[in-house]
């Protein structure tokens, strides 16, 4: 090539560099009008300045935080129960832990879509033996134009902050309304946000729907493909090849393949979410050989594997499958229907979903997960009376449930509207009993690609999640208060033969259209006021049972024929005040219910069907207890409360001077046992204070462990954190609390001795217990371990091996020793004993100063 064509290459060079400046400026403006044509976006997030090799660190996002300085979410692998803001790094395996529990109920998006979709967030592309990882690949282009292909759009509103945001496969555009933070396409195709999407967030994504072209696929060979050889390599065990060699057999095509692989594992494996072992560090061959259970990450992973095995590019894929259908075209996801499944690459196709996980067993487990969970939340615009009308808020997710139908008590009130509202007249109970029905049919996949909504670059795919018609929400009833206080009251006295009116009124209001009975006897139905005429028997006598009913509601109160009685029962054997006691009011000897009761003037409640109210007694020297129904009132009062009261006051003063008399017998007196009580304090605080010293010397010491096994690496990390269990001891507590406690008397028996006390009989025991404190704190000081399974010589000469001085060491032991074997201590012996613990003391202080 001459020279001349030299300057001519580099101008070609630096026009075609231009075009692509001038199509990428294209692409990002759409992008900062709120609107992000994916398809475009072909170079992956690079988010702040950071170095990428740094930020390919597991871990480094959540630590350095995006771009935008924003934390991280400390996520460092996706979990079984949340795809949102997957990591660097994916482990697979293991029993849920309560927090997968608990994020496994909470909604994460509600979307919506005419039909139940797989919802990807990312996918993975290199097998670590324990888990995935992502690497850079080069992304494979569409095989033909965006245009070519039938799209649609789906709105997603989250209720959980998101880095990599759901949507089918595969998105080629995606809107917000207020303009959407930085997004992009990820190697793997995922969409990125380099800045978090926030909890309540909503964008509409556009995908490529799916096509009905099964048959293309029967034309890709098995094996080698024009993608990036990281989907098609893989480290696995010999086992795991033979058995994928034998599963995919003599397959000649690519489809035949996958599904082999995909329905061996579903005939062979099942599905379970908790009867699986701790993972290993070959997840695929332990799933294979060793287990007969596991879950989506299980069967992801295997079949991943066992494809790439036998040179088919693959790869795995993390997203949610199914959700809720909670009506007008929406579906509630949470982290239950969090899913991984498989992607297999057909050339002039594209990547087509695979999903090995048996459908119904998942279905069932997710089902109980969230069995206690509501769909939908219905409130009341005000508290629910029988007879009027209220609104009722029907919500999903905290978003309004349109056009689902609301049913009480059993019927079926109403449809929302687009509000989530609905107003309904309150039945006549005592209580509501809401639930939300939903109609929708969607077809379960059989397998076939036909029916599946979503798939790879042409947007096939296989197995979608089955989703049977559901008649109405799946969740249990919500409860709901009624304001149901039926009144009955009479125009006059109820007295035998008399002819009354009857007015029934129920929260205040009337109570229209009630049916009524007095004394067992029919007496019609109430009018638009709530009254009705009633004749009282003849033969009434003591109480009269009055009823009103209508539909559910239902009240039964009773009316006093005879004079009221009021009879009062202490619960002890004198009436004590803040004592209680129950009053039971009676008519003709029959109890009366609905009876307001007071006490001292001071009203404690209405009876009971058994005619009795419980209510404390009041310091008051006769308190009067008054009864009141149907305008009778009766009074009783109850004596001997401050009798009872001074009783009660000298039988605690004579049992206190009993207790005073006792202890002066015994050589106790507020002096000696403030005294003891300084001792017993003045010896927890040096036991604080060594425990304290003992703790800072021994996270010295751990901190430089830790520095040492740093220098291993991570296995020497991780070594150093299971040798710890061992090594820790729990608190001689007994020991301390009996060292106190002699402490504590020694205390009491010097002041018992400096104020003149006979003690010559326990002056043997005195000077004893004396050494023995002496010698708890000289233990306590040293700091052995056990000590009391140890002699006194032993004892010393652990002290003397921790440089403890000699002399004072030998001369304590030696008058610890003749006490505890029979020797008696003498005043001068038990003096150098103290003089020898100051001196150990002493060299321990000298010992820790710097």
């Amino acid at each position: 090539m001459s020279d001349a064509s030299g300057p001519d290459a580099r101008r070609a060079l630096l026009a075609v560099v231009f075009a692509v400046g001038l199509v990428t400026a294209a692409a990002a403006a759409p992008a900062l009008a709120g609107q992000a044509p994916l398809g475009g976006l072909d170079s992956p997030p690079a988010p702040g300045d950071v170095p990428e090799l740094l930020r390919q660190i597991p871990g480094a996002d959540a630590l350095l935080g995006d771009a935008n300085g924003q934390p991280g979410d400390f996520e460092f692998g996706a979990s079984a129960f949340g795809a949102l803001t997957p990591g660097e790094t994916a482990s697979v395996g293991g029993p849920m832990s309560p927090g997968q529990r608990a994020n496994a109920t909470e909604t994460h998006f509600v979307a919506e879509a005419d039909e139940s979709r797989y919802w990807r967030t990312e996918a993975y592309t290199t097998y670590t033996g324990s888990g995935w990882e992502r690497q850079q690949v080069n992304r494979v282009q569409p095989p033909r134009p965006v245009t070519e292909r039938p799209i649609e759009w789906n709105e997603v509103t989250l209720r959980r902050p998101a880095t990599s945001l759901p949507t089918p496969w595969r998105p080629i555009n995606l809107t917000c309304a207020g303009g959407c933070p930085s997004v992009s396409l990820t190697p793997t195709s995922g969409i990125s946000a380099s800045a978090a999407f926030t909890e309540g967030q909503t964008y509409r994504v556009q995908s490529i729907e799916a096509l009905s072209a099964p048959s293309v696929l029967d034309d890709v060979r098995v094996a080698g493909s024009v993608v990036d050889t990281e989907y098609t390599t893989v480290e696995t065990t010999d086992r795991v090849r033979e058995r994928a060699a034998e599963v995919v057999g003599d397959a000649d095509n690519r489809y035949d393949a996958a599904r082999r692989v995909e329905q061996y594992l579903e005939a062979n494996k099942t599905y379970s979410l908790t009867d699986v072992p701790e993972p290993g560090d070959q997840i695929t061959d332990q799933f294979l050989f060793e287990q007969d259970a596991g879950y989506c990450e299980y069967f992801a992973t295997a079949m991943t594997t066992m494809l790439r095995a036998q040179d088919v590019p693959a790869r795995y894929v993390v997203g949610y499958a199914g959700g809720e259908y909670v009506g007008d075209g929406k579906y509630l996801v949470r982290g239950a229907d969090a899913h991984a499944w498989v992607e297999v690459y057909f050339e002039d196709v594209g990547w087509v979903r695979f999903d090995p996980t048996p459908g119904d067993a998942r279905e069932s487990a997710r089902d109980e997960l969230h069995e206690d969970e509501r769909d939908f939340e219905v409130s009341l615009n005000r508290t629910a009376v029988p007879g009027e009308r209220v609104t009722a808020t029907v919500t999903t997710a905290g978003l309004p449930a349109r056009n689902v139908a609301l049913v009480v008590n059993g019927d079926r009130v109403g449809q929302t509207d687009a509000n989530g509202t609905v107003a309904f007249t309150v039945p006549y109970a005592e209580q509501l009993r809401v639930s939300v029905e939903t109609t929708v049919n969607v077809t379960a996949s059989s397998g076939s690609l036909a029916s599946a909504p979503v798939g790879g670059d042409r947007a096939y795919s296989v197995a979608s999640p089955a989703v049977a018609q559901q008649d109405d929400g799946n969740d249990s009833a919500q409860t709901l208060d009624v304001n149901a206080d039926v009144r009955f009251s009479f125009d006059g006295d109820v007295e035998p033969g008399a002819e009354r009116t009857l007015t029934v009124t129920v929260a205040g209001r009337p109570f229209p259209d009630a049916a009524v009975s007095v004394g067992g006897v029919e007496q019609g139905r109430t009018d638009e006021n709530g009254r009705i005429a009633v004749q009282i028997p003849e033969d009434a006598s003591g109480v009269l049972d009055v009823t009103a009913s209508r539909d559910d509601l239902s009240e039964t109160t009773t009316y006093p024929v005879d004079d009221l009685a009021v009879a009062v029962s202490p619960s002890l054997v004198a009436p004590l005040p803040g004592t209680t006691a129950t009053a039971r009011v009676t008519s003709g000897g029959e109890p009366v219910s609905g009876a307001a009761v007071t006490v001292a003037g001071e009203a404690v409640g209405e009876t009971d069907a058994d005619g009795t109210v419980a209510f404390e007694i009041p310091l008051t020297r006769a308190p009067a207890v008054v009864a009141t129904a149907s305008e009778k009132t009766t009074t009783a009062y109850l004596g001997w409360v401050l009798p009872s009261a001074a009783a009660a006051v000298l039988a605690a003063l004579g049992a206190l001077a009993g207790v005073v008399l006792a202890a002066q017998k015994r050589g106790l007196t507020p002096r000696s046992i403030a005294s003891a009580l300084v001792a017993a304090a003045r010896g927890a605080t040096s036991y604080v204070v060594g425990a304290l010293v003992g703790l800072t010397d021994s996270l010295d010491d751990l901190a430089a462990e830790f520095r040492a096994a740093t220098a291993d690496g991570w296995r020497g990390v991780l070594a150093w954190f299971a040798s710890l269990p061992g090594r820790v001891r729990l608190p001689d507590v007994r020991g301390w609390l009996a060292g106190l406690a002699a402490t504590a008397g020694v205390g009491r028996e010097r002041d018992a001795g400096a104020a003149g006390e006979p003690r010559a009989e326990t002056n043997a025991n005195t000077d004893r217990g004396r050494l023995q404190a002496v010698w708890r704190r000289f233990v306590a000081v040293v700091g052995v371990e056990r000590w009391e399974t140890k002699t006194p010589a032993e004892v010393a000469r652990e002290a003397v091996e921790r440089g403890f001085p000699e002399r004072p060491v030998d001369a304590l032991t030696a008058a610890f020793r003749d006490a505890a074997y029979g020797g008696r201590a003498e005043d001068a012996r038990l003096d150098r004993a103290e003089e020898a613990l100051d001196s150990v003391r002493g060299a321990d202080r000298e010992e820790d100063e710097p």
